[in-house]
């Protein structure tokens, strides 16, 4: 009989036989069965490092220790189908003297083992769930010198996630039972080991990473889809048969440009990205992100023809910019193969409009329509996380091309050749960062949590910077 569910919160029952976690009365999880799951894209290494103080005994009283997380997530589940976990691993130290007060009264050499017991926290918006998982630690002899490593390792229980979405795992603070490795011929322990209770130190990150669970493919409903990168649709459009829209959430933008031939750098102003989703073709398994977006004019300062101190007012505009201000924009999610990280692919078109121009102190009006003739073709590529962190840029497809200039006059005097021998032609860079914030109402920025602000103009992510330590 399955348990009660609590209000915001869910209870997970293992059963040891099977294995498995599943699911009960539209809970987060619960008990019960769970169907494998068709094939899905390969698993990302999630990892998380947390502090803990543990109360050992006196003497030696509460310590404080690193506990380091690894694992294999899955990149996607389906409701109703079991989510792996795989290859979890916990690593931590522990200081010489602890160590030693495990061993025989006056021993200074032997080995350690035992276990370790946590939970993982399994959470989506108001709902919450804890898998209990217990590790096994192998045997570690103590160094002549020095502390000791141990590392634990074990199988976590299979999960069905009965829930639409972004759904996080979370690390806790970790049980110690630890004791000496008897010799061969020492009599068997009477007493159990002690149990060392942990606790998290406060204010830190603890996720080790997020799964997107999408709905079950019902037989029979399979319809032929629209190529990835469709349409993008406004809020309350309903999606295209098979295809699951999830929300993005509050998602910050922040753009940089490089113009070769100026030898300048244009830092757009934060943006938002409006009407932000990701979609998934279930039965495909094709998934892309849809919204649109809009950015401030900013002001740019250059050396034209290499000497002429030049500043003017940058815009990027929608194609359409006559008609509208939004700049759609659409990506395919992939995963690198070389880097082997989720990544995003964008093909984007946009107008350049300059404006307030000023050559040697002296204002020059562009006039009202100053705009490339041809919008500017932005190819996109790079380490990208729906609901993280992402930096694409134009760099992996050899930059893009800035056209010259149609519109620009002063006076009867056509300024196009002026700018386009200025400015015009291949070679330059265009990086973006997405930055999916996270909600915060604390009257201190400083006080919010990891994620609440979006990074510095132009920064990578730590995606971005991993993606660049392996060659492509």
């Amino acid at each position: 009989m399955p348990r009660r569910v609590r209000p915001r919160s869910v209870t997970v029952t293992a059963l040891a036989a099977a294995g498995l976690l599943s699911a009960a009365n539209g809970a987060l999880t619960g008990v019960g069965s769970a169907a494998p799951g068709p094939a899905v894209p390969p698993d990302t290494q999630a990892a998380a490092s947390v502090s803990v103080h543990c109360p050992f005994a006196d003497p030696l009283g509460p310590r404080a220790l690193t506990v380091e997380t690894t694992a294999t997530l899955p990149a996607q589940a389906k409701t109703g189908t079991s989510a792996t976990i795989g290859a979890y691993a916990v690593k931590l130290t522990l200081p010489r003297d602890v160590a030693l007060s495990f061993l025989p009264a006056g021993a200074t050499t032997g080995s350690l083992r035992g276990t370790v017991q946590l939970d993982l926290a399994v959470h989506q918006d108001d709902r919450s769930d804890h898998v209990p998982v217990t590790l096994v630690v192998a045997p570690a002899p103590l160094p002549e010198t020095g502390d000791v490593v141990l590392t634990a390792t074990g199988t976590v229980p299979e999960i069905a996630i009965n829930t639409i979405g972004a759904v996080t795992f979370d690390v806790t603070a970790p049980v110690l039972t630890l004791e000496a490795v008897p010799a061969p011929d020492a009599p068997a322990a009477t007493t159990a080991p002690p149990k060392v209770a942990c606790t998290l130190d406060d204010g830190q990150k603890t996720t080790l990473g997020k799964v997107l669970v999408l709905p079950k493919v019902v037989p029979g409903t399979k319809e032929k889809q629209q190529a990835a990168t469709g349409d993008v649709r406004a809020m309350d459009d309903e999606p295209p048969p098979n295809v699951y829209t999830q929300p993005l959430g509050l998602v910050s933008v922040l753009t940089k440009s490089t113009i070769k031939r100026l030898g300048a750098t244009v830092d757009a102003h934060p943006s938002l990205l409006v009407n932000g989703f990701i979609n998934v073709n279930i039965d495909t398994g094709d998934s892309w992100v849809t919204g649109a977006t809009a950015f401030s004019p900013v002001t740019a300062t250059f050396l034209g023809f290499g000497f002429v101190p030049v500043s003017a007012t940058v815009e990027f505009l929608p194609v359409e910019y006559q008609t509208q201000r939004m700049i759609d924009f659409a990506g395919n999610l992939y995963t690198d193969p070389v880097t082997e990280l989720p990544s995003l692919h964008a093909d984007l078109r946009v107008m350049a409009r300059m404006s307030h121009a000023e050559i040697n102190g002296v204002p020059l009006d562009l006039g009202p329509d100053c705009v490339t003739k041809d919008p500017v073709h932005l190819v996109l590529d790079g380490p990208y996380e729906a609901f993280g962190v992402g930096h694409v840029s134009t760099e992996p497809n050899g930059g893009f091309t800035l056209p010259g200039f149609r519109g620009c006059t002063s006076g009867g005097q056509d300024l196009n050749p002026l700018l386009d021998g200025m400015s015009a032609g291949p070679g330059n860079q265009a990086y973006v960062d997405t930055y999916n914030l996270v909600g915060c109402d604390t009257p201190d920025p400083a006080d919010c949590p990891d994620g609440s602000n979006p990074p510095a103009p132009g920064s990578q992510s730590a995606a971005a910077k991993k993606a660049v330590a392996k060659p492509r």
